[in-house]
């Protein structure tokens, strides 16, 4: 007996099969990305793809089996047993019908609630490693629907340099555009993109051309954009935006030229402007929050605490801590370990360690975060996100049951709520945790600075500094040194 979960998200698609006879580590994982016409489609036709999918990658694994899938939406449940009036529906019904009568495969399907099927929903949500390193919806999107025609350059560069259309060289160009796109981060590619698109809609009003384009028509763009009062830094993305797609498209690079740089380097004199930090939190400041709510068992606040101490402790961004998992927590004798699948400066995906010791105050996050496990009832294995939004029924508070994380809007105004009960009127932010953390840590003469740069996944010191606010004790030691 085989057993088929499957689930679709926003964004993908997940499902993974379990057998009596195997062991887990021999049961097979699929996920994969919608297009962005897939995307635009109903939930339930979502669903019903997905299970297609799932299916149609499996038949070397379940020909001839019975197969019973799970689903949690039950119009998928209820399609597959009857049929649908849609004809869109029903096509996907009738094509895992087809694949089950082609394969001998006896298929029957059963609905079960969210928190049972929270390994498929996971899939869904996960990038596709084998998508060339770049989400297909992201490639169609910067691709077809505002024209950088990628496709058409390379297949220009490929034809012109004598391979034919029946070669199989040339079968590879549509996977080497992709690659193309994928030697950059998904964020990093849009910031590129969207700045080279801001160019473009300047340039060609004007009757130039933006690709390829030349360096003069760009030194007179950033004069525009000073002109406008822009800092530096809309100068230097639009530089690299410019940058980036003439080399994907195999063109010369037009920012190579001494009027563009000499602009840039302006920019940097006349266009500054002073940036306000949000200013660090304290250890003081936490220690009186969790006295304030030291005897509280409500949900909503020891999981805002537990946020909070965990983002200080281990000087987490919000991304890698609302990214958290429950099974990426594992708790030892006297000290937490985070994994982080993602962090901002792992872009090659090879994971992250993080140790938070066990501490002796009312505000040790390694006893609020074993407070929070216990009233959250999380289940060993769990493989749903740690921190959600909650949900109150009466005197019942708890975590809602979809693995959905707590968006950035709601852990601000909740954590920073809490923070200023103690803070005052400081400027602060979700990011004054990481550099609260990051203070204290520095200003204290034991921490070792490589460890710390590690501990905070810093790349460069210059990094690491911008984060941290030396103590006036710490830069009288500089001149105290001297002997005077």
């Amino acid at each position: 007996m085989c057993r088929c979960f499957c689930d679709a998200s926003d964004v993908g698609y997940g499902g993974h099969l379990t057998f009596d006879s195997t062991d887990e580590s021999d049961e097979p994982n699929m996920f994969g990305s919608w297009s962005i016409s897939e995307m635009k489609q109903s939930s339930t036709w979502r669903e019903l793809e997905a299970v297609d999918r799932v299916f149609k990658n499996s038949v070397s694994r379940i020909e001839g089996k019975s197969v019973k899938i799970y689903t949690d939406n039950k119009n998928v449940s209820h399609i597959l047993k009857v049929g649908s009036k849609k004809p869109y529906l029903q096509e996907k019904a009738m094509s895992v019908h087809d694949t089950c009568s082609k394969y001998s495969i006896d298929m029957s399907c059963d609905w079960i609630p969210r928190e049972s099927n929270t390994k498929a929903d996971r899939l869904s949500r996960q990038s596709d490693c084998d998508d060339w390193g770049i989400q297909s919806w992201i490639f169609e999107y910067l691709n077809d629907l505002w024209g950088l025609k990628i496709n058409d350059h390379v297949e220009a560069a490929v034809l012109e340099s004598g391979v034919t259309t029946d070669s199989p060289l040339y079968q590879l160009y549509p996977k080497m555009c992709k690659l193309l796109l994928g030697s950059r981060s998904d964020n990093t590619i849009k910031s590129y993109f969207y700045a080279f698109r801001r160019w473009e809609q300047y340039i060609t009003k004007l009757g130039f051309a933006a690709l390829p384009t030349q360096p003069i028509h760009i030194a007179l763009y950033f004069t525009h954009l000073l002109e406008q009062g822009s800092t530096f830094h809309p100068i230097d993305n639009a530089k690299y935006g410019i940058k980036w797609a003439h080399e994907i498209n195999g063109l010369t690079d037009p920012t190579e030229n001494s009027f563009v740089s000499s602009i840039q380097e302006a920019a940097k004199r006349t266009a500054y402007k002073t940036v306000t930090k949000k200013e660090p939190v304290t250890t003081d400041m936490l220690i009186q929050l969790c006295e304030k709510y030291s005897d509280s068992e409500d949900l909503l606040i020891v999981r805002d605490l537990t946020m909070t101490l965990l983002g200080f402790g281990g000087f987490l961004r919000y991304d890698e801590s609302s990214s958290l998992l429950f099974s990426n927590v594992k708790v030892k004798d006297d000290f937490l370990v985070l994994y982080l699948n993602k962090s901002k400066t792992d872009q090659y995906r090879q994971g992250n360690e993080v140790l938070i010791s066990k501490g002796f105050s009312v505000a040790c996050p390694f006893n609020m975060y074993l407070k929070y496990v216990r009233l959250a009832g999380f289940v060993e294995g769990s493989e749903m996100f740690l921190f959600r939004p909650v949900f109150r029924s009466g005197n019942t508070c708890k975590l809602i049951y979809k693995s959905k994380k707590l968006s950035y809007t709601s852990a601000r105004e909740n954590i920073i709520s809490r923070l200023k009960l103690v803070s005052g009127n400081l400027n602060l932010g979700l990011h004054s945790l990481r550099s609260g953390g990051a203070t204290a840590a520095a200003n204290h003469v034991a921490n070792d600075s490589r460890c710390l740069k590690r501990h905070g996944r810093w790349k460069t010191e210059k990094s690491k500094d911008s984060y941290i606010v030396d103590s006036i004790e710490k830069r009288l030691k500089v001149s105290q040194t001297l002997g005077l």
